[in-house]
């Protein structure tokens, strides 16, 4: 029960920081502008679905983010990205009319929005991965 919390909690916080720094500009989106963003590293953290179809796809992220010694924070289903970054079509707020997958994204920057708390505690998670 604790550990459904745990993980409740941590998508939850990194959920309020990736739509916080979308909506700032401050996220890379896809593979190209990721890819970029670790490149020029620029990128704190990437954050890579595990269900993306495309095996090159995420041993092109990985490899690059190891390289580059980038964290790669890993989630189950890249719907979440996809409704995370608003490319999932809604309804209403819980009636899902078309779910688009987004298979990686990286935050260049966390937003002013973001609370020192969420900061932290996502901090603390990339230093664990």
């Amino acid at each position: 029960m604790a550990e459904v919390e745990q993980l409740s909690e941590e998508l939850t916080t990194l959920k309020r920081v990736v739509q916080t720094s979308l909506h700032r500009g401050l996220l890379a989106k896809g593979v190209h502008e990721v890819c970029k963003a670790i490149e020029s590293k620029q990128a704190k953290f990437v954050v890579l679905a595990d269900d993306c179809t495309e095996d090159t796809y995420k041993k092109l992220i990985v490899a690059l983010a190891k390289q580059f010694q980038i964290p790669v924070w890993k989630v189950e289903k890249g719907g979440l990205l996809g409704e995370w970054i608003g490319i999932s079509k809604f309804l209403t707020k819980t009636k899902k009319i078309k779910s688009r997958k987004c298979s990686s994204v990286a935050l260049k920057d966390f937003a002013i929005e973001v609370s020192e708390n969420e900061k932290q505690f996502v901090e603390d998670k990339i230093k664990g991965l």
